[in-house]
This record gives structure tokens, sequence and C-alpha cells, in this order.
């Protein structure tokens, strides 16, 4: 009954977002109850908001080990390895979700975002085109974790030398996200690539006066001719 309560505790804490406490109460039902999965999953979760993503691993995988059908605890695993770094490792973690649940959203993103890391522009496109898609019909307005993804979409189309359909990403993400300055980087280097030169210094010096001039600026503007 204890363990019961801490969970019920911790639980309401980590809807408020009051990660610190609820890692404590959660802590406290699994050392009470060590054979409570639910609370480990949330414990693993108030870690990884923490930032503790080595112990949201290792909680992730001791949950895992008794509950290896619950497919929103390899979904956390792999955050927590991506967050490490460890994008093989990640996307393994991803797809074991994927296996149960082919239309998992944060799975999708997931996956695709450790292709992206990896390099992997050619891989990563599918999924990640997938939970957009899926983002797109579970939301009526455009929360940022979308427009992140569109600007993974758009840099993996122009990686893999589709520069239209990148800028297109590009401009759509500016769009929902007219603050950030990598969009418009994004738009000067695609405009570069198809000619257009105008168009490419007119993105790049928005860039300049949305935030610090870096050198992908800095030489976008001199391949421009300025």
């Amino acid at each position: 009954m204890q363990a019961e309560a801490s969970f019920a505790r911790g639980s309401a804490l980590l809807e408020e977002r009051k990660y610190q406490e609820a890692r404590d109460q959660l802590a406290e039902a699994t050392a009470l109850y060590p054979e409570h999965d639910q609370a480990r999953a949330l414990l693993a979760w108030s870690e990884y908001f923490l930032g503790d993503f080595r112990g949201a691993t290792i909680s992730f995988k001791t949950a895992l080990r008794r509950q290896p059908t619950w497919e929103g605890l390899s979904n956390g695993l792999g955050w927590s390895r991506l967050r490490l770094g460890r994008y093989q490792l990640a996307a393994s973690a991803f797809q074991s979700a994927l296996n149960r649940n082919s239309d998992y959203v944060d799975a999708l993103n997931g996956l695709g975002s450790a292709q992206f890391e990896r390099g992997n522009y050619e891989a990563a496109l599918p999924p990640l085109e997938k939970a957009l898609q899926g983002s797109r019909r579970l939301l009526s307005a455009e929360p940022p974790e979308v427009t992140t993804l569109r600007g993974k979409m758009a840099w993996s189309l122009y990686y893999l030398e589709r520069h239209r359909e990148a800028l297109a990403m590009f401009i759509r993400a500016s769009l929902a996200a007219p603050d950030s300055h990598q969009y418009q980087v994004g738009m000067g280097w695609c405009y570069l690539k198809l000619g257009q030169k105008d168009d490419a210094r007119a993105a790049f010096r928005r860039a300049q006066q949305l935030g610090p001039t870096d050198e992908a600026v800095r030489e976008g503007l001199r391949r421009a001719g300025i």
C-alpha cells in the first residue's frame, strides 16, 4: 500500500513536470516493491527528463527485462541512448518498439533521428516522413517538435541532393518557426544549389539578423557573392 501511494504521488508529480520530486517518489515505490513495473517505467522517464540519461537507460532496461512487450519502454530506451550519442543502439531500440506498433509516432521520430545522426539520410527519411504524417493527424496546431521533424527531413533531403524538396520543407519549417536562423541557413544553401544566388543572399542575410553569424552563414554569403 505504501508503494502504491508513492507511485500515485510520483505519477501526479510527473504529470505536473516536477521531475525531481517525481523521481524521489517513484524511486521509493520501486524500492518498496521492486516488481512494480509501472513505477519503474515512470521512474525511467523522470530520470530522462532530468537529463540523467545513463540512469534512465538502466531503468528502462531493467523494466524491459520484466516487460519485454511494452513498446513504450523500448521507445524510452531508444531516446535515452540517442541522448548519449549511442545512435546504432538507439535505432535498435526504436525498431523493437516499431516491431510491436508500426505507427508509433514517437518511435518513428526516434528511429529517423538516430539514422539522421549517423548520417544515414536515405534510411532517416521514411520514418521521419511517417512520423510527420502521424503528428499532423494527431495535432491540429504544429508544436515545436513537429517543426524540428521538418528540419531533420529538410536536411536529409538536402544531403541527398533533393534540393527543391528540401527547400520546400525548410520554407514550411521557417513559417512555423520564423525566429529560427537555422531554417534560413538551410534555405540559403538550397537556393545556392539551385543557382538562385539573389534568393540565397536574402536568406543568409535573414539568418544573420536572427541569430549569431556562424561559419555556415559566412561561407554561404561568400558563395552567394558577398
